[in-house]
């Protein structure tokens, strides 16, 4: 959270140019920004099981996904590399890092603008040391932001 998936999502989507999946913007569109603490993990899953179903076809119409999503955790990040195997496509991870007093104060930055999804401090100190960092084997670009 904070760390710039988005931006870098907006970025590359462009650059490429490809299809971008940001879950949090299609919860707000579906859901509203008010999602409660039960409320958001079934809005989550739904949303990411519809949005699984596009990205694939994408890319096996030849079409290049960026899929915004945070890939917390070692087994998601085999499961989608075993996906990408799976379907013949190739596979681009990501590796964002920058202090955790910045990712705070992008978070509240971020709170304030409309349309979003917004992050409470409580959920940001429950849920960021859920981060698993990539393993040594794991590769990935690495990107930094000014």
């Amino acid at each position: 959270m904070g760390s710039g998936k988005t931006t870098l999502a907006r970025r590359l989507e462009h650059e490429l140019p490809a299809l971008r999946f940001t879950i949090d913007e299609w919860i707000v569109a579906l859901y509203g920004p008010d999602l409660n603490a039960e409320e958001f993990p079934v809005a989550s899953r739904r949303v990411t099981a519809v949005l699984e179903g596009q990205w694939k076809r994408a890319v096996t119409l030849g079409i290049h996904v960026i899929l915004d999503y945070g890939f917390w955790t070692r087994r998601g990040r085999d499961g989608l590399r075993a996906e990408a195997s799976a379907l013949g496509v190739p596979l681009t991870f990501y590796a964002l890092e920058l202090p955790e007093e910045e990712a705070w104060r992008r978070i509240r930055r971020r709170n304030l603008e409309p349309g979003v999804l917004p992050i409470a401090d409580e959920t940001f100190t429950r849920l960021r040391p859920r981060f698993e960092p990539l393993g040594p084997d794991e590769t990935a670009l690495q990107v930094s932001f000014e």
